[in-house]
């Protein structure tokens, strides 16, 4: 069961009315003493009005009988120790309020203001030296000062008020006010002890000393004369809570870097410098595959949950908003980095398998021409019609070629990476392919005017390739010619392979070399696989003349001694 607060809405648009009450009810209640039954009337009253003016906790708001018990019982004590040293901290209390209604416009921060001066005039030059046993304002003006306080309140009851709304507090600024209303009352009190100088006047040297104070912080907030300003370290400082974040960056940085580091190592290695922190006293965290604990658990904890990776902080006492803010940030940074490094391992795995798939089929190629090879030699060994001398002098020329190939080839698919490729001229080369060509009916053209260092291993891949497709149109249209013609002059070396076939369909010779085909006519992944071989060794790779019976690919390198 619940008691509404008021449930008379008609008070809510006196806003201004209400404060000016309270404050005089309150004043008018020091001001008659302890001593005088009349002022735990103007107490009553001052509480109610504070009730009905309170921006803490919405107007509307329902009361339980329990805290309705709590709130009477609190009020009751207070009336019942009602004095000067209670007066003095309850109008501490009002004062962080009013003063952190500091985002109130117009005639509202008047008010306030207006309010916040009559708290503090009343705390320094009546409640203070009063508490001290002082002599502030001298008896025959202390009424006349007493009575001007008790009349600045009144005036609030004459200031307008608009209609209710949620008013947002500040209550740092009001605590600073707070500090800074205690640190005026003790420096006078100080003051006037240790040198005997009247209060009024030792009020005067600690506003000034407070005003220096003040200025000289101002002065330095901003940067100026190589000063980085205050503003910049307490921002620096609000980043750094707990532990400094440009050094927990470098740190991250530092393992990340090795590309050795698994990621679990890495997520193990980072927490063992979280947990180095002073105000760490345990981390656990667990993934998908692992889980572990360093250090303790204890009741003060704070979480992060990322993508599979939860991570539970204990610090050894409660952590505030400023550090869990920091303590996050620092956590996300440490997962984007465990994300990185997960993604590098993903990366470097794709790219092993990509290299081996690659690899694969751009010596698929060279297989089926090592075993075509092949089978011609076997086809002539067989041949009864063939001389013998002929079938050695042969085997002799190709055999020791077919084993050097097929263990170059070996060696590119157990180590799946960009080939070093063998270096040899291009007239020595020459001689081989046409000795490895030798009877199948391919017409070899040269103009060698220079001779030049070639990349074997990538014009022996190209050619075959171009060889193997002029070859399977062969099989396909009878009494077709193919041809070979190589230039070598002026550091530039052309080769063409050229056949008398159909010239290829324009959509399928659009898409050549940029893509892996899937065709049965000769024209696949093998080109593909060229044109990204050729790229790496700067050698141009194109299809320059496609029409019937003229079909030319030309592989043209621009070659620097």
């Amino acid at each position: 069961m619940t008691l509404p607060l008021l449930s008379i809405r008609r008070f809510f648009n006196f806003e201004h009315q209400l404060l000016g009450l309270m404050l005089f009810s309150l004043l008018m209640a020091v001001f008659l003493g302890p001593d005088n039954k009349i002022a735990y009337s103007f107490l009553l009253t001052h509480f109610g009005l504070f009730l009905l003016w309170q921006p803490i906790l919405s107007r509307d708001y329902n009361f339980s009988w329990i805290n309705l018990a709590l709130l009477s019982g609190f009020i009751l004590v207070f009336i019942l120790w009602f004095n000067f040293w209670i007066s003095a901290f309850w109008m501490l209390l009002l004062l962080s309020l009013l003063t952190g209604r500091i985002f109130a416009r117009g005639i509202g921060r008047a008010t306030y203001g207006l309010a916040v001066i009559t708290l503090f005039l009343e705390l320094v030059l009546i409640i203070n030296p009063t508490l001290f046993e002082l002599t502030g304002i001298p008896a025959g003006d202390q009424i006349i000062v007493q009575f001007i306080l008790l009349g600045l309140p009144l005036l609030l009851v004459f200031i307008p008020s608009r209609s209710a709304h949620a008013a947002h507090i500040d209550f740092i600024r009001g605590f600073f006010i707070v500090i800074l209303t205690l640190f005026l009352c003790m420096g006078s009190v100080l003051v006037t002890f240790s040198s005997t100088t009247p209060y009024l006047h030792s009020l005067v040297i600690t506003i000034l000393i407070a005003a220096l104070f003040l200025l000289a912080t101002a002065v330095l907030w901003t940067p100026r004369a190589g000063f980085s300003g205050i503003a910049q370290i307490w921002e620096r400082y609000l980043l750094n809570i707990g532990g400094p974040f440009e050094q927990w960056i470098s740190r991250l940085s530092a393992v990340e870097a090795n590309t050795n580091i698994q990621p679990e190592q890495f997520l193990h290695t980072s927490i063992q410098h979280l947990y180095a922190y002073d105000w760490v006293c345990g981390v656990h965290w667990q993934n998908h595959n692992q889980e572990h604990l360093s250090g303790i658990k204890s009741a003060h904890t704070a979480k992060f949950v990322d993508d599979g990776l939860n991570i539970t902080l204990y610090a050894y006492s409660p952590i505030g908003p400023a550090l869990l803010l920091h303590t996050r940030l620092l956590l996300n940074v440490l997962s984007f980095y465990y994300r990185a490094k997960i993604q590098e391992q993903q990366l470097i795995k794709q790219a092993h398998l990509r290299a081996i798939y690659e690899t694969g089929s751009k010596l698929t190629h060279d297989v089926k021409n090592i075993l075509q090879s092949t089978q011609t030699m076997t086809l002539i060994a067989l041949d009864k019609d063939t001389n013998l001398e002929d079938v050695q002098v042969i085997l002799q020329q190709q055999l020791p070629l077919l084993t050097q190939r097929l263990k170059t080839t070996l060696d590119k698919l157990s180590t799946p990476k960009q080939e070093q490729s063998k270096i040899s001229s291009i007239s020595s080369w020459w001689n081989q392919l046409k000795v490895r060509y030798n009877r199948r009916n391919i017409d070899f053209i040269e103009n060698i005017e220079s001779d030049f260092s070639i990349p074997v291993d990538v014009y022996d891949s190209i050619i075959e390739n171009l060889l193997d497709n002029a070859r399977h149109k062969r099989i396909l249209q009878a009494d077709i010619e193919i041809f070979v013609q190589l230039e070598c002059r002026n550091n530039n070396v052309r080769l063409t392979v050229c056949d008398t076939g159909n010239a290829v369909p324009e959509q399928l010779a659009a898409m050549l070399f940029n893509t892996p085909l899937d065709s049965e006519d000769g024209f696949g992944i093998g080109l593909y696989q060229c044109r990204q071989q050729a790229s790496r060794h700067n050698i141009e790779l194109e299809l320059y003349e496609n029409i019937e019976g003229r079909v030319c690919f030309k592989l043209e390198q621009v070659v620097n001694n």
